[in-house]
């Protein structure tokens, strides 16, 4: 499913969940889907799970695989077999069959470091426990967006999410608009280091689309004066926007930091345009 190359990275069991490290790229959902196939087919089989020990070099023999041989004792390995399907070098206590982690279900799968991913899922009871609560889940989820079925709810989801999308690009369109229209309760005419600024204060009564209008109207007066850099505040919201083509070595983020050393506040950003909040507006 991943490849020969891939490399068991480490592991841990517990009676409610289980986690596998492996070297590999992010898995596709595709992939996951044919690992817990797998799995589950295998457990379904009720194969038989059997434990035994012998030297280092007899279990390599008999093709047994470990994450770090070189560090097992060569005089005495616990080696664990299943079926025909699983022989490897492992400390750990284990099923009598592989019926028991039925059924299998991935639950997560991440990144825990550069080239490593991580496999978290639940099997056995654990499972059954894991999916109760994740039909729970779901039928509360159908009831709040008033799908009439589990059946309809992810068309029902689609379709509120695509008329939520419409409503963001109507309001940004009218925040376009509004950003070329507001007019300053106050200008001030400064400069950053080196850069010549413009700080245009809004009137503080502007609501919580405050955030996003300040950074709309800061490169829109950017792009109508692009000689000056351009600070916008409205109560506690900042932004600043400026033009590096226009003003050579200029840079947004940057001098925010340095707007912050006058003004106290948090924040930083791009090139083009950085944001944040100031300590007292």
């Amino acid at each position: 499913v991943v490849g020969d190359s891939v490399v068991q990275a480490g592991s841990l069991v517990r009676a409610d969940s289980l986690r596998f490290d492996f070297t590999a790229r992010a898995l596709s959902a595709e992939q996951l889907a044919r690992i817990a196939s797998l799995v589950n087919s295998a457990a379904t089989e009720s194969m038989p799970v059997y434990v035994s020990h012998m030297t280092l070099a007899q279990a390599q023999a008999k093709g047994a695989l470990s994450v770090r041989a070189e560090r097992q004792c060569a005089t005495n390995v616990r080696v664990v077999a299943i079926g025909a399907e699983s022989v490897e070098l492992c400390g750990g206590t284990h099923l009598h069959a592989t019926r028991a982690v039925f059924p299998f279900q991935i639950v997560a799968e991440s990144s825990v470091g550069a080239g490593t991913r991580r496999i978290e899922a639940v099997a056995g009871d654990a499972a059954v426990v894991w999916m109760q609560q994740q039909l729970a889940h779901a039928r509360a989820a159908a009831s709040v967006l008033g799908a009439p079925s589990l059946d309809t709810l992810e068309p029902r989801a689609r379709l509120i999410d695509a008329k939520a999308k419409a409503a963001r690009d109507e309001a940004d369109r009218w925040l376009s608009v509004a950003a070329s229209h507001v007019a300053d309760s106050a200008t001030l005419e400064t400069t950053l280091g080196p850069t010549p600024t413009c700080i245009h204060v809004l009137p503080s009564s502007i609501d919580g689309a405050a955030a996003r209008l300040v950074a709309q109207r800061a490169a829109y007066l950017c792009s109508a004066e692009p000689k000056c850099a351009h600070v916008v505040i409205c109560a506690h919201c900042v932004a600043l926007s400026v033009d590096p083509a226009a003003i050579p070595g200029a840079h947004a983020g940057k001098l925010l930091h340095l707007l912050f050393a006058k003004l106290p506040g948090k924040g930083g950003g791009q090139d083009v345009l950085a944001q944040g909040r100031l300590d007292a507006p």
